[in-house]
């Protein structure tokens, strides 16, 4: 079951403080009764508001690009000691393939004057697949085939610059420099291809193999974007790229996608112990090869050389 307890955003709030971890005046929790169903299932998603009195929620309802919602039950408001709680489960149907479910954005308002704003949070679901693959992710699976990085040239490269880089402070000290001048530091998709590269060459385990990868791309997105991906959860690193971009430039959605897929599949067999086998594993070398493409700096020259 895939549950998630969205975001509230405080608003305005008259009144004096609340003390010291009281239980919030308002809140919604959503979530996934299964992530995976059969062919021709619906997916079932259940919407709680929990509110003390006097607070109202706006409607909160799932939604994903190509499947059809419907609700199909309603109970509440019921008392849970000094809060009123209200539950709605909506059914999904739509083809077969995966799917991300997110929520419209709701208000809460209370007594004098306050308010709260819950934001959406993506969860991940497959109908008639071992996924992901179909439906929104279908561009991913069938994208064109991506040359296999030279990993070797790559590794031999960030070594050779890491000698070089020793050699000049060796030089510079011989010089008698009391503060070596050194050269720029290694670019970080530079040291996230050799660090890829070696995980991929010298791990066997999956488990092990997909939690090195996770952090790779993690230790990657939070060097470019400022997200701080190593320290974020797969949901917050999709919310956070919503908003950030590489250099000034937002990502777009396809590229977002692809982060998405290796973040979810490496949590998948870490945690699910989902996936897994050579064929994942290039599909994974795939979308990381692109994602370097379109996130790396540029080079000096390139622009003029394209």
């Amino acid at each position: 079951m895939t549950r998630v307890l969205l975001i509230g955003v405080l608003g305005c709030v008259g009144g004096d403080s609340l003390p010291a971890l009281s239980p919030p005046q308002a809140h919604v929790e959503v979530w996934v009764d299964d992530a995976k169903v059969g062919s021709g299932e619906p997916v079932l998603v259940t919407v709680q508001t929990t509110g003390a009195e006097g607070w109202t929620f706006g409607t909160v309802v799932p939604f994903a690009d190509d499947l059809e919602t419907s609700l199909v039950d309603e109970s509440g408001p019921v008392a849970a000691g000094e809060r009123l709680v209200t539950t709605r489960r909506y059914a999904l149907n739509g083809p077969d393939g995966s799917y991300v479910i997110a929520t419209t954005e709701a208000e809460a308002t209370g007594p004098g004057g306050q308010s709260r704003t819950f934001e959406s949070t993506p969860m991940f679901v497959d109908i008639g697949v071992d996924g992901p693959t179909g439906g929104p992710m279908e561009g991913f699976v069938d994208a064109p085939m991506v040359e296999p990085l030279p990993w070797d040239r790559i590794v031999v490269f960030a070594a050779v610059c890491m000698a070089l880089i020793g050699a000049i402070t060796w030089w510079w000290r011989r010089r008698g420099q009391r503060v070596p001048v050194l050269p720029p530091p290694v670019p970080p998709h530079i040291l996230a291809q050799g660090a890829w590269a070696d995980a991929r060459a010298t791990i066997r385990d999956e488990h092990e193999l997909a939690v090195r990868l996770s952090v790779v791309l993690r230790d990657y997105l939070e060097s470019r974007t400022g997200i701080p991906a190593s320290k974020a959860t797969t949901s917050e690193i999709w919310a956070a790229l919503a908003a950030a971009g590489v250099d000034g430039v937002p990502l777009d959605d396809a590229l977002k996608g692809r982060i998405a897929q290796i973040l979810d599949a490496t949590d998948r067999l870490k945690f699910a112990r989902m996936g897994g086998g050579e064929e994942f594993f290039r599909q994974l070398d795939e979308h990381f090869a692109v994602i370097i493409r379109a996130t790396r700096p540029i080079e000096q020259g390139s622009e003029a050389d394209a």
